[in-house]
C-alpha cells in the first residue's frame, strides 16, 4: 500500500509539474481565460497531456481546412482529379465550327492560365480552330453561387475570391512592381488587353515592411475595361515585389483569357462569350483536361493555406456526391454528418466554408484533436500529414521555429484571421511519442500569441 502511495503522490506530483509550467506559459499570453483553448494528447500513450477549455466551441480561422481536407481525402480519395470538359455542338468542317463551343466546368480551382493554353491547343488540334458560333462556359456543376462577404475591407486580395465552378489563376492577375532607373514600373501577368494599369505610386525611402499595406488601389469597369489607378507609397528597399489581386469580376477573367489564348494559337471567334448555370444537353466532347491528384492538391491547401482551392473543395465533395442545392452552408452540414457516421467527433463543428474564412466557422479543440488521431490512424494518414506545413522548414512554417528544437519535427496547420490565432496538428516528440496539439485563441490579443504557441510546441516536443 505504501509503495501504491508513493507512485501515486510522485506522479500527482509530476502532473502538477507539467500543467503548472503550461499554465507559466499561457499567463504570459495576457489572454483572456475564457477566450482559448489548449488540447494536448499523446496518442501513443493513449493519454490527453493537457486540456483546458476543450469542449467550448472557438472559431479556428485557416484551421478549418484540416477538416476539409481530410474530408476531401476520405470522401473522395487521394486520386481524385478534377475535370473540365471541352464540348461542342454543331458540324465541325476543315477546321471550321459551325455552332457552339462548350466548356464544362467541374469546379477545378487549380487550373492555371499555362492549363488554359494546353486546352486549346489541344482543342485546335483536334480539328476546331474558327467557331461561327459561341463559346458557352456551362457552370452547371455547381451552379451559381451566392457571394460570401470579403472577410476583411480587402476584396481584391485574393485570399477573398468567391469560389466558382470555372475558374483560371483563382481569378486573379499578378501585378510585379519593380524599380528601374529610380522609376517604378508596374507589370502583369497574365497581360490582358482589357486590363489598363494607371501608375500614381510615389517612390520612398522608408522601408519595405509595410510594403502591401502602402498600396492604394482603386478599380473601375468602363465598356469593358477594368481600370486599376495604384497610389500611395513603393520603397525603394523592396526592390522588386509581386501580389495577386482579383480586379476582374468572376465571369469576365475567364472569358478575357480564353479568347486571348484562342486567337493567340491562330484561332477566331465570331460569336460571343457567354456563360450558363444551365446543363446544356446534346453536346458531343472533343478534349477533356485533368487536374493534378487531390494528395497533392491538398499540400497546396494546407502548406499555403489556400482559400479557393479549399472552398472549391468542400463544394466539390457535395456536388460528386449528389448533393442539392450546392452552398457552402449545405456542404458544411454534409461533411459535419458524412464524418460523424464515419464515427469522427464533430458535434461542435459549424462550418460555413471550407477555408475557415469566416465569422461564423465554430469548432472545439477536443473534436479538432479526436479527428488529427483519427487522421494518424486511417489510410490516409501519409497523404494528410504530408500536406500539413512542417515547422521551420516549408509552407506557413518556413520562417518559424527555425531555432528551436521542435524545428523539423511538427506538421502544424496555421490559422489567423483580426482576433483569432489558431495552430494544430501532429509533434514527433523527443520520446518518439506522437502528439496531436491543439491551440486556439478568440482574443483581442489573438494575434499576439505565436511567441507562447512557439513555446507550448516547444515544451509538448520536449515532454
Amino acid at each position: 500500500m505504501r509503495i501504491l502511495i508513493l507512485i501515486y503522490a510522485l506522479w500527482t506530483h509530476a502532473a502538477f509539474a507539467d500543467t503548472n509550467a503550461i499554465n507559466k506559459i499561457l499567463n504570459r499570453a495576457e489572454l483572456s481565460k475564457e477566450n482559448y483553448s489548449l488540447y494536448i494528447k499523446n496518442i501513443s500513450k493513449q493519454n490527453v497531456v493537457f486540456s483546458y477549455n476543450e469542449q467550448k466551441a472557438f472559431n479556428p480561422a485557416s484551421v478549418m481546412k484540416l477538416v476539409t481536407t481530410y474530408a476531401g481525402l476520405q470522401l473522395l480519395g487521394p486520386q481524385f482529379q478534377w475535370k473540365t470538359e471541352v464540348l461542342y455542338k454543331g458540324a465541325i468542317k476543315n477546321k471550321h465550327l459551325y455552332g457552339n463551343l462548350i466548356i464544362k466546368a467541374y469546379g477545378d480551382p487549380t487550373l492555371t492560365y499555362a492549363d488554359l493554353s494546353e486546352i486549346i491547343e489541344k482543342v485546335q488540334q483536334q480539328g476546331i480552330l474558327h467557331i461561327h458560333g459561341n463559346v458557352i462556359f456551362d457552370e452547371s456543376f455547381f451552379g451559381k453561387l451566392e457571394d460570401q462577404d470579403a472577410i476583411d475591407d480587402k476584396k481584391y486580395r485574393a485570399y477573398n475570391v468567391n469560389p466558382k465552378s470555372f475558374v483560371v489563376n483563382e481569378n486573379t492577375v499578378n501585378f510585379k512592381f519593380s524599380i528601374i532607373n529610380e522609376k517604378i514600373k508596374i507589370q502583369t501577368f497574365p497581360e490582358i488587353k482589357t486590363l489598363k494599369v494607371i501608375n500614381h505610386l510615389k517612390l520612398t525611402d522608408q522601408g519595405c515592411n509595410d510594403w502591401k499595406d502602402s498600396l492604394g488601389y482603386e478599380i473601375e469597369t468602363k465598356l469593358n475595361v477594368t481600370e486599376i489607378k495604384f497610389s500611395g507609397r513603393f520603397d525603394k528597399a523592396c526592390e522588386s515585389k509581386n501580389i495577386d489581386l482579383s480586379v476582374m469580376g468572376i465571369d469576365r477573367l475567364p472569358q478575357a483569357l480564353f479568347e486571348k489564348l484562342w486567337k493567340l494559337h491562330g484561332g477566331s471567334v465570331e460569336g460571343e462569350f457567354k456563360n450558363t448555370y444551365q446543363h446544356i444537353a446534346d453536346t458531343l466532347k472533343i478534349y477533356e483536361h485533368q487536374s493534378r491528384p487531390l494528395s497533392l492538391v491538398v499540400r497546396d491547401v494546407n502548406k499555403y493555406s489556400q482559400n479557393l482551392i479549399a472552398r472549391n473543395l468542400l463544394l466539390t465533395i457535395l456536388a460528386e456526391n449528389n448533393g442539392n442545392p450546392i452552398t457552402e452552408n449545405e456542404a458544411g452540414r454534409f461533411i459535419k454528418e458524412s464524418l460523424i457516421k464515419g464515427k469522427v467527433n464533430l458535434d461542435s463543428l459549424e462550418m460555413d466554408n471550407g477555408a475557415g474564412l469566416s465569422r461564423n466557422a465554430k469548432v472545439n479543440s477536443e473534436n479538432l484533436g479526436f479527428l488529427l488521431e483519427k487522421a494518424y490512424t486511417d489510410t490516409y494518414m501519409p497523404e494528410f500529414i504530408a500536406s500539413l506545413p512542417n515547422i521551420g522548414i516549408d509552407g506557413t512554417l518556413k520562417s518559424r521555429g527555425k531555432k528551436l528544437s521542435v524545428a523539423k519535427h511538427a506538421y502544424l496547420k496555421t490559422g489567423s484571421i483580426q482576433n483569432v490565432s489558431a495552430i494544430a496538428g501532429y509533434i514527433f516528440d523527443k520520446n518518439n511519442d506522437v502528439k496531436v496539439f491543439v491551440f486556439i485563441a478568440n482574443d483581442p490579443k489573438a494575434n499576439e500569441s505565436s511567441k507562447i504557441q512557439d513555446e507550448l510546441i516547444e515544451w509538448t516536443y520536449l515532454n
